[in-house]
């Protein structure tokens, strides 16, 4: 589907244009930042929010968000551009689920999100409206993140170590558990990815989704860092696995189809950085990573039982 004409892509431009006279100076926010924000302690039950599309909010439960002076990516979260490519991969989870859930009316599904993490996820599913039709659980190796999760009335949290195939030994989730499963930038970090990928396939019911999300080289350069890992170690980053669109298809062609794949960050950065701010730009960088997505930064895949 061409970039920009789903209803979340036009929600989210109505809100930044909204905040377009708002003072838009730098905020003083880094990327790493935004992958591990802490949620005060006020904010952690998200039972009160209901307002949309306006989703300040939200924002608040960033603890480096200034009113009135950061940017809100998407209209959810502080960053430093309206359309932040970095972020990209949650609206386009948002549309993805939006698709899934257009086959019914009002029927609630079970979600598991394996490195829940803060709940970010779960806030973009709030801010796209569709927080009523998820029953939520999640994995985390933090033992704190029952106490740590936006609305945390909403989850249940299981303790979990990826690394050892998520705990999932025991079987303490049946067969057939789960209606959507999203595991976003993890399996890169694990020895044996393989492990989360076969308990997926256990745990996912018949006709639900399981979306994936990794980064990713073009094939060439995938073959040179796995050669460089291989003889001098990772050198300081946590990436373990080096993943291609080639090498991922590969991975989840085992036990899944391959339904829909994006790839996100083919242009951006350095100078190009403030055409963020442009929602043509984040339209333009949708439509090439979902045309060219083995030549992007990192690629999110949807796929479902063979």
């Amino acid at each position: 589907m061409c970039a920009g004409f789903s209803s979340a892509r036009g929600i989210a431009k109505s809100i930044a244009q909204k905040r377009g006279s708002e003072n838009t100076s730098e905020p003083i926010v880094k990327d790493e930042q935004l992958d591990s924000p802490q949620l005060p302690d006020s904010k952690r039950d998200g039972t009160h929010l209901h307002v949309y599309p306006d989703r300040e909010d939200l924002a608040m439960l960033f603890k480096q968000y200034r009113p009135g002076i950061d940017k809100l990516a998407f209209g959810v979260e502080p960053a430093r551009a309206k359309y932040r490519l970095r972020l990209a991969r949650y609206p386009a989870l948002m549309e993805a689920l939006e698709r899934w859930l257009g086959r019914t009316e009002n029927e609630t599904f079970d979600l598991l999100d394996i490195g829940a993490g803060f709940g970010r996820t779960f806030i973009y599913i709030d801010a796209a409206g569709m927080a009523d039709r998820f029953r939520l659980q999640g994995v985390d190796l933090n033992p704190g993140r029952k106490d740590h999760v936006f609305s945390t009335d909403r989850w249940t949290i299981h303790e979990r170590d990826a690394e050892q195939g998520l705990g999932f030994a025991d079987r303490s989730f049946p067969n057939d558990s789960f209606d959507v499963v999203i595991c976003e930038q993890l399996l890169e970090h694990l020895n044996h990815p393989e492990r989360v990928i076969e308990e997926v396939a256990r745990v996912l019911r018949p006709g639900g989704i399981f979306v994936v999300g990794v980064p990713i080289f073009v094939e060439p350069l995938a073959k040179i860092r796995r050669w460089r890992v291989g003889r001098y170690g990772l050198g300081g980053s946590d990436h373990i696995q080096t993943y291609s669109l080639k090498s991922i298809r590969r991975q989840l062609s085992e036990h899944f189809r391959i339904k829909e794949q994006r790839g996100f960050r083919i242009i951006s950065g350095g100078v190009l950085r403030k055409l963020e701010n442009r929602f043509w730009w984040y339209r333009f960088n949708r439509w090439l990573g979902e045309r060219l997505p083995a030549y992007c930064i990192e690629v999110q895949l949807v796929v479902t039982h063979k």
